[in-house]
């Protein structure tokens, strides 16, 4: 039989399939290769690659003398990879494995290959039982509903969600009966709520009742490891999400299972793994860090996180330059996780972090560390902190604030002791992390030691000499407010020099308004005073000062009340006094090392502005020197127990009475201070001491009788450290000698 179509015709169409074919063939590769290649590369590697984290070394903290002050200890984290645990090829095979390997058949045959074929046919049937149970048209409609790049909607045409639930319930028990010998020892700490916050009313208050809390330790199940990888809490909310028809959460995929695991029990772990056949728990080196004096500097230092990111400190500040970038490994491997040779695999080199060698002196710091909790524990106190000053440089050589916390435990430390953390908590209820760093963070009204600004203020610009008679007696300012006064003591007539060695308010408050506010609140600035002071911790910016064009404000502000500082604040105060005048920013950074032990950024001393004259700066020194003197013009000063026969020390004390939240003043609460400079004549030291609510019992609460003893007991330590000469060697020697014969005999 003749075709009616010409042998031309039929090569035509001939031809027109094969080009369409073509086409189609050409637009698949080009859609697989180029437009959906991200997708799709994704996919694989989610299913092929496993990916193994090479940590990086975290750059290591010294102090200025290249004393560590960290380490890293290798250890091992257990993570759950839920993109492996819940994808169901692998499962199955994990599931097949292990019920195969358990029966009396495996046991008998001892044919490796035989024993292959026996745990892909199990693999299949569990696959088979998965599979949807779909008719042929439906199973098409399916498909074209779905985009034939996405993969995951792909797999769940193929496979029923609820069966496959099921085999992944089964699979987690597994996961969690090989795991459970090796994490049965790890603790969980569970917190129940006995009684809730109560909120009462009483003569017209309202008091707030804490909640009754009871914590429990208990030891990890079995239940527990399934639950941290099947996450039934999230599952719970999408199933009312879904019905609600609102956004479902997201699972977490890389999930912790368990950290600071020991290098051997990691190997035992990998091994149980390995023999089970069981992918999608990871067995990952990591590198923990360690302080090595957890109780001392720790306000400076910081801590880090259970991500090993810096949480307080340098350690938060400078997370960057010590955290380094990790590596990578990865390996490609088929659905039974068997390890393939690839020449795609990677390997990328960590690159670790840079290391920070601090201005801190731990001599230095451990004196202050010791003699301000021997201090604070006398006096019954209630914060307190210590700052050292090298006042040429700015150089922070010490800082230490109570509460703290041990680094590596995070218990609360104390000036009593160490707590548990949340043990102890403040006059609100709330629980004392001893994570706020007192030093810096603090507000407070420094009272007396603020009378230098004035001062300072006066006789650089020459409207008074450090001779210049004031008058003490009691005034007013404005109208209706309450006269200005020294209390129970009457000085008479005093110069600018004795109005500190005294510590009068009225005469402070004359010498300020002499000044005028403009020219006064220019010096606050000029001291730095109105801005944060840019040292390289968490602190709580500038100062908060009152409105000084109300003159009830600046007479106040002229002796210390109506402005409130940081203890960091004051001490750069009385060390840009100490360096001539010239203030410098404070430098807790020496420099910045790499690993191979090149300065990769030097720190240097940064000088920030003059002051006042040189000439200014020693006059007031000279004041502040008369401050620590028994005898002289005017009698005694404020802090004489500051004084160590032999070396000239000069400072200035501080007492201020706390506020209330209602804005009144409490009549039995106080904070003092004490600022000194060691020696006077030519200053090597400025040492900054603040007691929060001390409670002398034999003795009134004051700057010269609580905060300039401890001063003294760690100065007498700093003399031995540094070596400090005396400018009187004889009274020195006496000194000692006299201080020996005291000393009770054991």
């Amino acid at each position: 039989m003749k075709t009616k179509i010409p042998f031309a015709g039929r090569c035509f169409w001939l031809g027109l399939v094969v080009l369409a074919l073509s086409c189609w063939i050409a637009w698949r590769l080009v859609e697989l290769h180029i437009i959906n290649s991200d997708v799709l590369r994704t996919t694989v590697s989610e299913q092929l690659i496993e990916k193994e984290r090479i940590p990086a070394e975290r750059g290591i903290i010294m102090d200025r003398n290249e004393e560590i002050l960290t380490n890293n200890i290798q250890s091992t984290e257990l993570i759950a990879d839920r993109y492996h645990l819940r994808e169901i090829t692998a499962v199955v095979y994990g599931l097949a494995y292990n019920q195969v390997s358990n029966s009396e058949k495996w046991q008998k045959e001892k044919d490796p290959a035989k024993r292959r074929k026996m745990v892909a046919r199990e693999r299949s049937r569990l696959l088979e039982l998965a599979q949807r149970e779909l008719t042929k048209d439906e199973r098409a409609e399916l498909r074209r509903q779905i985009k034939s790049s996405d993969a995951n909607a792909n797999r769940l045409a193929e496979f029923d969600p609820e069966k496959c639930a099921t085999l992944f319930r089964a699979h987690d028990e597994l996961v969690a009966e090989i795991l459970y010998p090796f994490l049965q020892h790890i603790e969980i700490r569970e917190t129940e709520v006995l009684e809730p916050e109560k909120t009462l009313t009483r003569k017209g208050k309202r008091i707030t009742i804490p909640a009754k809390v009871e914590e429990r330790v208990r030891y990890t199940t079995r239940q527990d490891i399934i639950d941290m990888i099947a996450q039934p809490e999230v599952e719970a909310f999408n199933k009312e999400a879904e019905a609600r028809g609102e956004k479902k959460r997201g699972f977490r995929m890389q999930i912790p299972l368990a950290r600071g695991l020991s290098i051997e029990l990691a190997e035992q772990i990998k091994d149980a793994l390995r023999k089970a056949n069981v992918r999608g728990i990871i067995v990952q080196n990591e590198l923990r860090r360690s302080y090595v004096m957890p109780e001392m500097l720790s306000h400076v230092v910081g801590y880090v996180d259970s991500e090993n990111k810096g949480a307080g400190g340098v350690e938060a500040v400078f997370n960057s330059y010590l955290s380094g970038t990790d590596g990578l490994r990865e390996y490609r491997h088929n659905a039974r996780g068997q390890v393939l040779p690839n020449e795609d695999d990677r390997y990328l080199p960590p690159k670790h972090g840079l290391n920070l060698r601090l201005t801190i002196d731990m001599r230095l710091q451990t004196i202050c560390e010791q003699e301000l909790d021997k201090g604070m524990k006398h006096f019954h106190a209630r914060r307190g902190c210590m700052i050292v000053v090298d006042p040429k440089t700015g150089d922070i050589l010490a800082m230490v604030s109570r509460p703290a916390i041990n680094l590596n435990t995070k218990e609360l430390i104390t000036h009593e002791g160490t707590f548990k953390r949340g043990t102890i908590k403040d006059d609100k209820g709330n629980p004392v992390t001893g994570d706020f760093n007192f030093a810096c963070q603090a507000r407070y009204e420094p009272g007396s030691t603020f009378k230098v600004v004035a001062a300072g203020t006066a006789v650089d610009n020459k409207i008074m000499g450090i001779n210049t008679v004031v008058s003490s007696s009691p005034f007013s300012v404005g109208g209706g407010s309450k006269p200005i006064n020294d209390g129970r003591f009457h000085y008479g007539p005093l110069t600018v020099g004795q109005m500190l060695k005294k510590s009068s308010n009225p005469a402070a408050a004359r010498v300020a308004l002499a000044c005028k506010w403009p020219l006064y609140k220019e010096y606050v600035e000029r001291f730095g005073l109105t801005k944060s002071t840019g040292i390289d911790l968490p602190s709580g910016g500038a100062c908060l000062l009152a409105n000084g064009n109300h003159i009830v404000n600046f007479s106040r502000i002229a002796y210390g009340y109506s402005v409130s500082v940081s203890p960091l604040h004051m001490a750069m105060v009385y060390a840009t006094i100490a360096n001539d005048g010239v203030r410098m920013k404070p430098r807790l950074i020496d420099s910045i090392i790499t690993a191979d032990g090149s300065v990769y950024d030097e720190c240097k001393p940064q000088e920030v502005c003059r002051v006042m004259s040189e000439s200014t700066a020693r006059a007031l020194r000279g004041a502040l020197e008369t401050v620590t003197e028994k005898k002289g013009p005017a009698g005694r000063g404020t802090a004489t127990q500051a004084a160590i026969p032999g070396f000239r020390i000069g400072g200035k004390t501080g007492t201020a009475k706390k506020v209330s939240s209602s804005g009144k003043y409490f009549d039995n609460l106080y904070i003092v201070s004490f600022a000194g400079v060691l020696p006077i004549d030519n200053p090597r030291l400025v040492v900054m001491t603040v007691i929060d609510e001390p409670h002398p019992r034999d003795c009134n609460a004051g700057g010269g009788t609580v905060a300039a003893p401890i001063f003294r007991a760690a100065a007498e330590r700093f003399i031995n450290v540094l070596n400090l000469q005396p400018s009187d060697p004889a009274a020195y020697e006496k000194y000692l000698a006299e201080k020996a014969e005291s000393r009770p005999q054991q």
